[in-house]
């Protein structure tokens, strides 16, 4: 039978042609076709999908070399025609407004007066201990404590300057081993001398040597500290003033950055306290 069924002839089934009213819109989309224009806008949203995701974990602050050989906008009098205002290869990131930039300006301020106030406080505590540890007065300078080489003074504070050496001159070389031997009898005698003089007194001039050293040494670390303090506060306090200078020249109306018609500079607007 089933032989019997596939000789006979049937009929031809073809594709559904476009219609008599629309053939104004071309041919008819078959499924092949259709299958075709899914699979390309599938792939397409697949790239744009992967771009996105790259641009959004790309590093705004990464270095290429082709940002050596970018140039800058020109002018219309050198580039002519092709001057547009911008830079080759810009990124086309958009500036922000001037209000925000105002208002991050502010906030830079306000973290920047409180850590000025932190380091004022510390340079307060560091100049007390330090005068209470027996430092000089907290007003002069600290490079004052530095020597002309750059050195800190070693040992004790109160110590006395070396005794300048004395030159003696001999007419003959008797003379002067004599001389020599004299001088190291006497200093014999004066350590014998010395010897049985000191009895238990050594130790108390020991332990207190090794205290004064020890406070010696306080003092120098505490200077230390108080130099570096010191530098760090001047640091706040003139960042402070730049932004100050920054948000003053953002304001809406002037109040900094020019000179009046009368000759006299224009100063910074002071916050109300």
């Amino acid at each position: 039978m089933s032989s019997l069924r596939n000789s006979i002839q049937r009929r031809a089934h073809r594709e559904r042609a476009q219609p008599f009213e629309r053939q104004r819109l071309g041919l008819l989309e078959k499924k092949k076709d259709y299958q075709k224009r899914a699979r390309d806008y599938a792939k397409k949203q697949a790239v744009l999908k992967s771009l996105r995701q790259k641009a959004a974990d790309r590093n705004e602050d990464e270095f290429y070399f082709g940002m050596l050989s970018r140039k800058g906008p020109g002018s219309a009098v050198t580039r002519g025609k092709s001057f547009t205002g911008t830079v080759d290869g810009d990124r086309g990131n958009k500036a922000m407004d001037v209000d925000t930039v105002r208002l991050l300006k502010t906030q830079d301020l306000g973290y920047v007066r409180t850590m000025r106030n932190v380091a004022a406080r510390e340079v307060k505590e560091l100049e007390e201990r330090f005068v209470l540890a027996g430092g000089t007065e907290v007003g002069q300078e600290d490079d004052d404590f530095d020597d002309d080489d750059g050195e800190r003074p070693s040992g004790r504070q109160g110590s006395q300057p070396p005794k300048p050496k004395k030159i003696v001159f001999f007419d003959a070389a008797e003379e002067r081993e004599q001389a020599l031997k004299r001088q190291e009898e006497e200093q014999y005698q004066e350590n014998n001398d010395e010897a049985m003089d000191m009895d238990g007194g050594e130790y108390e001039e020991d332990y207190d040597d090794a205290e004064e050293e020890r406070k010696a040494r306080n003092l120098e670390r505490l200077q230390r500290k108080l130099k570096a303090a010191r530098k760090k506060l001047k640091a706040l306090a003139d960042a402070e003033y730049e932004l100050e200078l920054q948000k003053a020249k953002m304001a809406k109306t002037a109040t900094s950055g020019g000179i009046t018609k009368s000759g006299r500079r224009i100063k910074v607007k002071e916050r109300k306290r």
